[in-house]
């Protein structure tokens, strides 16, 4: 797990550094610090309130052990937030305090899921991302205007992939295809979770705005 994670935060991170390379950069939701680790190129600090988590991210860089709303740093030069959105109570209050802490010509990058996606069109309401914690969906359309309203100019938009293993991959469609479960324990023996393999599960989309 920690592998794909350090390979997904490479890829994020290369997303980012082709409208910013360096600078302070703030990550909003940082989990135990994954992606913090991979931006060493650019002064690093996080946000996350779950205190166990928070504990980890702070072996990596300097963390706020809070919301987003409370951090009294500003002035930075990117802010990325990586499927915290749609979590929140609010996500305009979400992006307009992440917005007050950018200095201006700073970047935003939301990853969160996508509705407007084959995965949600085919499964309905079997689709993975509906799970009670997930309380905002958005698409291409949605989140442009809740860009657009918290005052950014929005650059890109677009779908984005995952690095995961084969066994990883078989332990998600067992979930809608029960007969899959006799791969999945095959797969294990084999020790195919060492594998690592880019994939694109149709329902992931990243945004980038400018303030």
């Amino acid at each position: 797990e920690e592998r794909l994670a350090a390979l997904n935060a490479k890829w994020r991170l290369d997303l980012i550094r082709q409208f910013r390379s360096s600078g302070r950069l703030l990550e909003v939701g940082c989990a135990r610090g994954d992606f913090l680790r991979a931006a060493s190129s650019f002064q690093a600090f996080g946000v996350e309130p779950n205190p166990e988590l928070a504990d980890c991210a702070g072996r990596v860089g300097a963390v706020h052990r809070g919301v987003i709303e409370t951090l009294s740093l500003k002035n930075f030069d990117v802010a990325a937030s990586f499927h915290v959105i749609e979590h929140t109570d609010s996500p305009r209050r979400f992006l307009e305090a992440i917005a007050a802490r950018l200095r201006p010509g700073g970047f935003v990058v939301l990853e969160t899921p996508n509705i407007h996606s084959m995965p949600f069109r085919l499964l309905k309401s079997r689709w993975r991302q509906f799970i009670p914690e997930h309380y905002y969906f958005f698409d291409e359309m949605t989140m442009r205007k809740l860009l657009e309203d918290a005052g950014f100019k929005v650059e890109r938009i677009r779908r984005v992939g995952k690095f995961a293993s084969p066994s990883l991959i078989l332990n998600r469609l067992a979930r809608y295809f029960r007969p899959l479960r006799i791969a999945e324990d095959l797969a294990a023996r084999l020790h195919l979770q060492r594998l690592t393999i880019p994939i694109d599960p149709l329902d992931i989309l990243i945004a980038v705005g400018s303030k």
